[in-house]
C-alpha cells in the first residue's frame, strides 16, 4: 500500500513539472551583455532572473569617486541588484555583481543577424547628474557587438517595445583608461 501511495504521489509531482518549466520559460528576466568600450566586441553576458513584476525601472544608486566610488544599479519595482560595481580615482575598480558572467563562446550564435532597432529604442542609464558618456555613441557599432546573439533575438522578440538600456561602467576616472571600459545592453523579455 506505501508503495501504491509513493507512486501516486511521484507520478502527480511528475506532471507539475511540465507547469514549473513552462513558468521558469516565461518568467522575469534580464540580460546584461558586455561590449568592449573601444573595441565593440562582444565580452559575454549573464542572465538574471527575478521575481514578477509589470513594469521594469533601473534604478542607480551612485557614489561619485573621490577616490573610491560605486554604482549600483537596481531593479526599482523590485528593489533587486542588476549591476554593481566600484568606481576608483586615478586607478581600476572591479564588477562585484554580477560575480561572474558567461564567455561569448557559450551564447546561441542566430545566422541572421537582427537590424539594428531605431534609435529612439536606445536609452542611456543616468546614474547622476553629469553621467560619463561619450558625446557621441556608436550605437551601431554596439549593436553590431550582439545582433547576432540568439538571447537577443528571443529577448526583442518576446518585448519588441522594450527599451534598450545602455550603461557605460568606468571602473577608472580622472586619468582612466577607456581600454578598462564597457558597455552592458541591457535587456528585459
Amino acid at each position: 500500500m506505501k508503495n501504491m501511495l509513493l507512486l501516486t504521489i511521484v507520478i502527480l509531482l511528475s506532471g507539475c513539472t511540465s507547469e514549473e518549466q513552462n513558468t521558469k520559460a516565461t518568467q522575469n528576466k534580464v540580460m546584461l551583455l558586455k561590449v568592449d568600450f573601444t573595441t565593440n566586441i562582444f565580452e559575454g553576458g549573464k542572465e538574471l532572473a527575478f521575481g514578477e513584476t509589470t513594469n521594469f525601472t533601473i534604478s542607480p544608486i551612485y557614489q561619485s569617486p573621490g577616490d573610491l566610488g560605486n554604482i549600483t544599479l537596481k531593479y526599482q519595482e523590485l528593489d533587486e541588484k542588476i549591476f554593481d560595481g566600484t568606481i576608483i580615482w586615478m586607478g581600476t575598480g572591479k564588477r562585484n555583481y554580477p560575480e561572474n558572467i558567461n564567455s561569448p563562446e557559450s551564447f546561441i550564435i542566430n545566422p541572421t543577424p537582427l537590424q539594428i532597432p531605431n534609435l529612439d529604442f536606445f536609452q542611456t542609464v543616468n546614474y547622476s547628474e553629469f553621467p560619463h558618456y561619450p558625446e557621441t555613441i556608436n550605437y551601431a557599432g554596439i549593436w553590431n557587438a550582439i545582433d547576432n546573439l540568439e538571447v537577443v533575438a528571443q529577448y526583442r522578440n518576446s518585448n519588441p517595445n522594450s527599451q534598450i538600456n545602455l550603461f557605460l561602467y568606468t571602473p577608472s576616472v580622472g586619468g582612466g583608461d577607456p581600454e578598462e571600459w564597457d558597455w552592458y545592453v541591457i535587456l528585459k523579455n
